[in-house]
């Protein structure tokens, strides 16, 4: 049994050794201020800072209040100090070789802080004080810490400062602040503070407006050792205080233990129900040739529906949404740095799309959303695509639109999902697959179908499962996303199942091109008036896509230089003139394409080669110097009779009308020449 004297004695023990850290605001009659004048200030040792360590030599005392508080294990040999309990110009973390710093420092203490033999310089990007070890900054050394560190028996409540997370920056880092509407994103529904290793881990927080757009967000670092790691994530909304901290230039939060959130309101998530406020034509009216900027002042949300699948790879970083499941005119594409998103986003699943802080602009002519670097739009980053993009239960059957190949040559059903029939792989690509055979390329296969001369790419990233799988050379449908790039038309499947064709005996009737060469001009008197023409004989227009003109010089084998490479589409009964640069000038008109290529001497040869590399048509003898032959052209012209209306890929001089100055007088330009001769047959 104690006695009264005993529990008097205990009890007055008791109180002289608890007043000396756990007085709210007052300093104890039992505590001995230590004797120290300041001679400047955090802020003025903030402006030391240099380049690497800067040491301080001279006598120099500072005073802060201590904001930090490692209880809980989520500060580690960190005291951090601001310049004032409230409303702070400045904080600096001090590193200290010392666990459990609270027993000695706990928030609120007012601390003395001499600073000779101490360095300021940054430790992962921020900037602290410490010790110079071997050139970089290092933790004061517990047996040196009464040396450098005093406390104040002052211990006052600490004001957390009160910002919005578009205020946050830099200069605030160290400084206890406190941010109102904020809520954990979506996808960190479930999750505890960290996880069960020792790693230490971001959960994101958004700040929302009353009206619950999301303004901003920034993660909330928690440690690996801290004692309430394992504790769930409060579901709510409502405030944060938090120690502002830094990893070079990006900003986190870090908690003193989950008592630092007020999750008391209900989340926007749950009270707001998403609905959409604009259709996508709206959006699309928005796009003028530059950048899109979305802001944050007004709800702009889009109701659409999942085409795009990266199950197979053909869809990495990227979703595209249609305006319905069914009957659908317009489309947009969103960038993501997310991966697997299949996983999350089933094909056909309705989804709201919050558009507010992204922006739109093309990219690779697809009209697409997503952040921006400043001059176009780029991924929405990792752990941030379910801010913007919110599914729902609701899976329809995609539908897609039935479209002749003519039916899309224009902006319409831009990223929808078509089905185009009669499609089979243009005949100089058989054989080959959807991607590469190797390596990871991306590729573009062309289909063309019957009887029409359009064409269309579909495209394969080389990532994609079935990127080297070849494509099959029948005749049939493609189902895929639409898209247009360079003016070329490209569809995007996301598995072989969009893809059925028949047999690869069944294909579009061989229809051989009916253009030919028609006139070879050497001017006399202007060399550089050079030109060739050729001529579409047949009923249809002939697409050029892939032709081009071959030229052999003096009798050699082997062509000359690059080949000319051909575009555009020669009409039915139509010339193309090839000319050199002073044709214009001589005959008044100007030529199709204009190429120093066309220079021909009067003894060369040309050759007509198609897009399978094989040729349709030729003047002359590969091989054979022209000079002083039946189909010397020297200072003259090679004339195609009317008659013929063929191609022929083995020269026949009888099919040949030869003027050259071995034959008969030179020819003059223009008086002698008459381009598009044949038009009036």
């Amino acid at each position: 049994m104690k006695t009264p004297y005993l529990f008097a004695l205990l009890s007055s023990v008791a109180l002289v050794f608890s007043c000396v850290d756990d007085v709210p605001s007052t300093p104890s009659v039992f505590c001995r201020e230590p004797v120290m004048v300041t001679n400047s200030s955090l802020l003025a040792t903030k402006d030391r800072a240099g380049f690497g360590t800067v040491l301080f030599e001279e006598d120099l005392v500072v005073s802060g209040y201590v904001v930090s508080d490692d209880t809980s294990g989520n500060h580690y040999k960190l005291l951090y100090l601001q310049d004032a309990p409230e409303n702070p110009k400045v904080s600096l973390p001090v590193l200290i070789d010392q666990t459990q710093l609270h027993a000695h420092y706990p928030v609120g203490r007012k601390v003395f802080l001499k600073l000779k033999g101490l360095s300021i310089g940054y430790r992962f990007g921020v900037l602290s004080l410490g010790v110079n070890q071997g050139g970089t900054l290092a933790p004061i050394h517990s047996s040196k810490i009464n040396e450098h560190l005093f406390r104040s028996c002052e211990q006052v409540p600490i004001v957390p400062k009160k910002v919005t997370l578009s205020e946050l920056n830099n200069s605030m880092v160290g400084m206890w602040v406190v941010l109102e509407h904020m809520q954990f994103a979506a996808k960190e529904r479930g999750n505890s503070y960290a996880d069960t290793g020792t790693h230490s881990v971001d959960r994101m927080l958004q700040q929302v407006s009353e009206n619950c757009l999301l303004e901003a967000e920034i993660p909330l670092r928690t440690s690996g050792f801290a004692s309430f790691k394992s504790e769930s994530l409060p579901l709510g909304k409502g405030a944060v205080k938090a120690l502002l901290t830094a990893y070079y230039s990006d900003l986190q939060l870090v908690l003193h233990n989950p008592e630092d959130l007020d999750f008391s309101e209900e989340r926007c998530a749950d009270s707001a129900p998403l609905s959409a406020t604009l259709g996508f034509e709206e959006v699309l009216q928005m796009y003028q040739g530059t950048l899109v900027e979305f802001g944050v002042e007004e709800s702009m949300v889009l109701e659409g529906f999942v085409i795009s699948s990266d199950r197979e790879g053909n869809f990495t970083k990227r979703i595209v949404l249609q305006d319905a499941f069914e009957n659908p005119s317009l489309g947009l594409q969103i960038l993501t740095d997310e991966e697997e998103t299949h996983e999350q986003f089933a094909l056909g699943q309705k989804v709201f799309f919050k558009l507010n802080r992204l922006y739109m602009d093309r990219m690779d002519g697809v009209l697409s959303v997503g952040y921006t670097d400043g001059k176009t739009v780029e991924e929405i980053e990792e752990g941030a695509l379910f801010d913007f993009v919110v599914p729902t239960e609701e899976i329809q059957t995609l539908v897609p639109l039935y479209k002749e190949l003519s039916e899309l040559d224009t902006e319409s059903f831009q990223n929808t999902l078509v089905r185009i029939e009669q499609l089979q792989l243009v005949a100089q690509e058989l054989g080959k697959a959807y991607a590469y055979y190797s390596g990871d390329a991306a590729a573009d296969r062309t289909l063309e179908t019957c009887g029409v001369l359009q064409k269309i790419n579909v495209h394969t990233e080389g990532g994609a499962s079935f990127a080297q799988e070849s494509f099959p050379k029948g005749l049939g449908s493609i189902t895929g996303v639409l898209s247009r790039n360079d003016q070329k038309l490209k569809v995007q499947i996301r598995s072989l199942v969009d893809v059925e064709f028949s047999a690869a005996t069944e294909r579009c009737p061989l229809i051989i091109p009916k253009v030919l060469l028609t006139e070879i001009a050497d001017p006399h008197n202007n060399n550089m008036a050079r030109f060739v023409e050729l001529y579409n004989a047949g009923a249809d227009p002939i697409d050029l896509e892939g032709w081009s003109l071959h030229k052999y010089l003096n009798g050699s084998s082997v062509v000359s230089a690059t080949a000319l490479r051909l575009s555009g589409v020669l009409p039915s009964k139509s010339f193309l003139i090839l000319a050199n640069t002073s044709f214009s000038s001589v005959f008044g008109f100007a030529p199709d394409i204009v190429s120093s290529y066309i220079s021909g001497t009067g003894d060369d040869v040309y050759e007509l080669v198609d897009p399978n590399q094989k040729v349709h048509d030729v003047f002359g003898h590969r091989g054979i110097d022209g000079s002083n032959t039946g189909w010397e052209y020297t200072d003259g012209k090679a004339i195609r009779k009317v008659e013929v209306t063929q191609p022929n890929p083995d020269f026949e001089l009888s099919e040949w009308t030869v003027f050259s100055k071995a034959n008969e007088a030179a020819q003059e330009a223009p008086a002698d020449f008459g381009p598009k001769e044949r038009q009036r047959f």
